[in-house]
């Protein structure tokens, strides 16, 4: 039997998490806004982005796996501020998972967590424009972030929040 090819597999994936019901109630909780700091922190599991970066890669270009977002908090260093970003992909994604209300996101940012590369990563429009004006290149921070999908560099991240 031959394998479908990457990307056929990707969209064979995602017609798949979309055909299973379970999806949809855990990915609407994933997405749902916590209500004050303290649950936001108890809300997202810590993790260490060096070992969850290398953990994450697919190691195929155009590969992606695809599941319900995970919620997960670390700490990186900001290396590059929100540019406008492309999440055409991103928004197939979190639909096909089951999420309602995905957030909305027009900006990617860079993050240095002392791997051999940085990682880009998606933010939702409110937290770009709060880091923008909140935080520089070069500041170390605590982002609280849904994990949607792997690919070959790494996990996708939507960061919907931060703190130092």
């Amino acid at each position: 039997m031959t394998m479908p090819a990457p990307g056929i597999r990707a969209v064979l994936l995602l017609l798949a998490l979309a055909a299973t019901p379970a999806a949809a109630p855990a990915a609407a909780e994933a997405t749902a806004p916590p209500q004050d700091l303290a649950s936001l922190k108890n809300a997202y599991r810590e993790v260490d982005l060096r070992q969850f970066v290398a953990a994450s890669r697919t190691g195929k270009p155009g590969l992606r796996t695809i599941f319900v977002p995970a919620r997960v908090k670390f700490r990186a260093r900001l290396a590059r501020p929100p540019i406008p970003q492309e999440s055409d992909y991103l928004m197939s994604a979190l639909q096909a998972t089951g999420v309602v209300n995905p957030p909305t996101v027009e900006h990617g940012i860079g993050l240095d967590y002392g791997g051999e590369k940085g990682l880009a990563a998606y933010i939702e429009k409110d937290a770009a424009r709060h880091l923008a004006s909140a935080a520089k290149a070069g500041d170390t921070l605590t982002f609280y972030a849904l994990h949607v999908y792997n690919n070959h560099r790494g996990p996708a991240l939507v960061i919907v929040s931060f703190g130092q």
